[in-house]
């Protein structure tokens, strides 16, 4: 689409509203469904609201097909922080920056571009490109091209003046997420994890001594050791619990599905009609009667191994292979086998963790607790080491749950060598994809195609609308299908570049995806669309490269509309209608709920979104939506509604849906990179424009004009280079660390100190020790009281049906749920390992409104008064949190073997593995699970741990 010639000009403009229609009918049919399922599926659409703890629930919307839109918009978008954390936030409040930087763009381009392309212009053959640059081709109107770089000065100027505005409210937001009680006293806000350290600091006594110079000390220290060995006994045993809780409830559902017919079969006997017995016949033989059937007396049997092997015999099973992917190698029964690995594999756990010595190779990686969050952002920005290449890699805001133990063994040299071999493939895939990409982006000019392969002519001479359907719609749809499958292999990139953390991970995943996107959802596409035009003239004459791709940009906006129209309503409808979370609810009840635990994940988790892969394709859309603010002003409008929509759609998805795990959460870390990509959409809009600009020059009539035009353009390129340049330099500091002037004031406020603080005295130490010693008894105090209380709701009442006591015992599970999961990172070997994220650890005070002013943001005085002030008058106690002693040790090194949960059945088949497993060192359980007469698993209450 990006070459309009007289052969396929209306065919272009169809394709364009073809994609309209067929994407706004899809956006209603999305909102159609959402507003008639809102009320009725409140698992899908609601669960914040009754999933949480009482205190973590969402207010429900108001019912009706519109009440709740209104309420929507206006509920506070701060409670984001609460429920869900910073990321979550920065992220909604980066898509109000776009809303209103292309409500902006929408007025002020409708009201001076549009006029200046279409009033006494006629360029274009196309009535959608009248209003576009291409319309204005007469050399003599040269001089109209000047309000074209008037708008784009002022857009400019008010693009990096809502960047700075807006970076400026993030560092503030930052600062009172880092300082907020419920956050800073976490052992996470204190944690440092080094890695790359010399042997020369191998030990606790050598670190205490390097870190002799943190504020307030250190509280504890773990050393990452070698524990190869044992980490593949604990992941196999990990494996070989999985396969056999799997195995065991395929068995227990077979049994119950034969029981159910052998009782349909006795019950359509005893239907039958029998002829009824004389009386004298019954007085002769009163004792006298047919002998019970087998079926009968298998009704009557005991729960048993002998029960079990009548309805399911032994050779019907799970059986697999043990050899390589479970092709290979003997076939055995799954339930005896993985019984045995597991009691194989208990005992040589125990025997080598009771081996396992503390002076073990020391791989490299330290985790430093602090005893104040002050000393862990100071320990963080230290030059720790005299040596290149030596404890430079420092990260702060560790969680135990974000570790990846896998990278944490690589020496600094082996690090930067997967990092660079990880962007060489990066780089190469961008590459190789090239092909695919460019030929779909072929398809947007299929009538050029087909006049160069002439086999598909056939498509070219179809009857309408079929030509049409393949130019507007399949080319985004491949796109969008293409670009569907690199996250994963983006993802596994980044994870050999060696970073220890997942979150590391997903910022890491985000700018090569956005990379990948920008090359491939934009470059490629543009000159693809138009390369088999200029093709020849490239061949002829190569200095001419530049300016002749640099033509097809314009004509190229009418892919980019649909484009923007497919991602943008379908998208935005798509997320909003929840329709896989929805298709997978319902599939995952029958295919991923067929084991407790499985079941437990449908029923209790929530789903939680990927800033890593969400934010890349938000970003191209906002490029996009820059680079063609000028050069076609319908694409503006376009975008305003898109982000309109998806805006909407993720307040909601935030508010009522979504809960994002607190170990991963970076404090807004994706916001500054995301509005720093915005410059890129500038650079490729104004160098676009110098170039056109530039190669108006050979002409006569407007040399001179167009000549000081570009240079105008090329001026606007410096100035917005050295915004960016400025703002990043300026910005960058406060985005990572927390600033000495507030965490000293900060502390000075906690310990009551009106003069000076030193927090090296032998008194300070001592006091904040003993605040610190008090914390961990009552947390597991706190702990015990709730495990109590959800034991007792559960163990209460044997009669109550699952569907009552899931009912009943919801505020149990959600409170015990979240209380374990809401950043408390004090738990120890042998409390329960629930693996849920109900709610979020990061509750925040912050102001009424949302919206400062530039003049609040530039008095750092004041706004540091009152992010202190907020941060001591929330209410909340300034305690810190502590870690247990195994938090930073890798699982394998003191986690137990996972209880085996088993659903109870009515057979009550379930006591009978229990027992069976139990007698084999197996801890199993069938508490909290059940498995009715269809084979249907339903849990109430989290999987058992003891």
């Amino acid at each position: 689409m990006s070459q309009i010639t007289p052969g396929n000009v209306a065919t272009s403009t169809q394709s364009f509203f073809t994609a309209l229609i067929a994407n706004g009918a899809l956006l209603l049919v999305e909102v159609g469904l959402f507003l008639l399922l809102k009320q009725k599926l409140e698992r899908i659409y609601s669960p914040r609201t009754y999933l949480p703890p009482p205190d973590k629930r969402s207010q429900k919307l108001p019912p009706g097909p519109w009440k709740w839109l209104p309420a929507l918009v206006n509920s506070r978008a701060e409670d984001i922080i609460d429920n869900n954390g910073l990321d979550a936030y920065m992220f909604l409040r980066y898509l109000k920056m776009l809303v209103w930087i292309f409500l902006a763009f929408t007025v002020l381009t409708f009201a001076v571009i549009v006029p200046v392309n279409f009033i006494g212009q006629d360029g274009a053959t196309s009535n959608l490109e009248r209003i576009s640059w291409i319309n204005v081709v007469d050399p003599k109107e040269q001089k109209r091209f000047t309000a074209h770089i008037l708008v784009v000065y002022i857009l400019t100027i008010f693009v990096i003046f809502l960047v700075r505005r807006e970076m400026a409210y993030f560092i503030l937001m930052r600062q009172r997420f880092l300082l907020s009680p419920t956050h800073s006293r976490l052992a996470q806000a204190r944690t440092v994890l080094i890695t790359s350290v010399p042997d020369t600091l191998s030990t606790e006594s050598s670190l205490r001594q390097f870190a002799s110079f943190v504020p307030g000390g250190v509280e504890r220290i773990w050393l990452y050791r070698d524990t190869k060995e044992l980490n593949k006994s604990f992941a196999a045993r990990e494996k070989r619990c999985t396969m056999l809780e799997i195995a065991v409830s395929e068995v227990l559902r077979d049994a119950v599905k034969a029981w159910r017919k052998k009782e349909a079969k006795r019950k359509k006997k005893k239907a039958k009609s029998i002829p009824k017995p004389r009386a004298e016949d019954v007085e002769a033989s009163p004792n006298t009667g047919e002998p019970a059937s087998d079926d009968e007396e298998l009704l009557e049997h005991e729960a048993s191994f002998q029960l079990l092997d009548v309805l399911v015999p032994f050779t019907k099973r799970p059986k697999h292979r043990t050899g390589t992917f479970g092709v290979l190698g003997d076939k055995v029964d799954t339930i005896e086998w993985c019984k045995d690995e597991i009691a194989r594999l208990n005992s040589t756990i125990s025997s080598t963790r009771s081996l396992q010595k503390q002076d073990s190779k020391f791989l490299g990686s330290v985790f430093i607790l602090c005893n104040l969050q002050i000393g862990a952002h100071i320990l963080a920005q230290c030059v720790s080491y005299h040596q290149v290449l030596q404890m430079n890699d420092r990260f702060i805001e560790t969680h135990p749950d974000d570790i990846v133990w896998h990278n944490l063994d690589d020496d600094a040299l082996k690090t930067r060598s997967k990092v660079s071999l990880s962007w060489i493939a990066t780089i190469g895939l961008i590459l190789v994809w090239s092909f695919p990409v460019a030929a779909i982006g072929g398809l947007s000019n299929i009538y050029a195609v087909c006049r160069k392969a002439e086999w598909l002519d056939w498509i070219c001479s179809a009857p309408a609308p079929l030509p049409s359907i393949i130019q507007g719609l399949l080319p985004p749809a491949l796109l969008a299908a293409l670009f569907a499958m690199m996250p994963i292999i983006l993802r596994g990139l980044a994870w050999y570049e060696g970073l220890p953390r997942h979150s590391l991970i997903s910022v890491s995943l985000y700018r090569r995806f956005f990379l990948f996107l920008l090359i491939h959802g934009f470059l490629i596409v543009t000159l693809s669309s138009g390369i088999t035009k200029v093709l020849e003239e490239i061949i002829d004459n190569p200095t001419h490269t530049v300016q002749s791709l640099a033509t097809q940009l314009p004509g190229a906006s009418v892919f980019f509309l649909t484009y923007m129209i497919t991602q943008g309503l379908a998208g935005a409808g798509s997320a909003l209608a929840q329709l896989f979370p929805l298709v997978g609810y319902y599939f995952g009840k029958w295919f991923l709920g067929r084991t407790p635990r499985q079941a437990f994940d449908v029923t209790f988790l929530m789903p939680s979104a990927d800033f890593g892969t969400l934010l890349p394709r938000l970003s191209l859309l906002a490029t996009i939506g820059l680079a063609y603010s000028v050069l076609n002003p319908l694409i503006n409008l376009l975008a305003f509604i898109c982000y309109g929509c998806y805006y909407i759609a993720w307040k909601f998805l935030f508010l009522q849906v979504f809960d994002q795990p607190a170990a991963r959460e970076s404090g807004g870390g994706y916001f500054p990179m995301a509005a720093s990509n915005l410059f890129v959409g500038l650079y490729i809009e104004q160098i676009c424009l110098a170039c056109l600009f530039f190669m108006k020059v050979s002409l006569a009539k407007s040399r001179y004009v167009a000549l000081a035009q570009g240079i105008l353009m090329l001026l606007l390129v410096a100035m917005t280079i050295w915004a960016h340049v400025l703002l990043n330099k300026s910005f960058a500091p406060l985005t990572q660390y927390l600033p000495m002037s507030l965490a000293t004031k900060n502390l000075a406020d906690r310990f009551g100190q009106d003069g000076e603080l030193d927090l090296f005295s032998k008194d300070f130490v001592q006091n904040l020790r003993k605040r610190l010693g008090k914390l961990p008894d009552r947390d597991k105090s706190k702990f015990e009281a709730f495990t109590t209380k959800l034991r007792a709701n559960f163990d209460s009442s044997n009669s109550t049906s699952v569907d009552e006591d899931l009912e009943a015992n919801n505020d149990v599970i959600a409170t015990t749920i979240g209380n374990n999961s809401a950043g408390s990172s004090a738990t120890s070997a042998g409390s329960p390992d629930i693996t849920v994220q109900v709610n979020h650890d990061n509750d925040l005070a912050v102001a009424q409104q949302s919206e400062i002013s530039s003049s609040d943001l530039d008095n750092s005085e004041v706004i540091g008064t009152e992010i202190i002030e907020e941060a001591q008058d929330d209410g909340f106690s300034s305690s810190e949190d502590s870690l247990d002693k195994h938090a930073f040790d890798h699982p394998s090194t003191y986690v137990d073997q996972p209880c085996i949960w088993i659903p109870r059945d009515p057979l009550g088949l379930s006591t009978v593995f229990v027992d069976y497993l139990e007698a084999a060192g197996i801890r199993a359980s069938d508490e909290g699970a059940m498995m009715d007469m269809r084979g249907s698993v339903e849990v109430t209450k989290p999987p058992p741990t003891q």
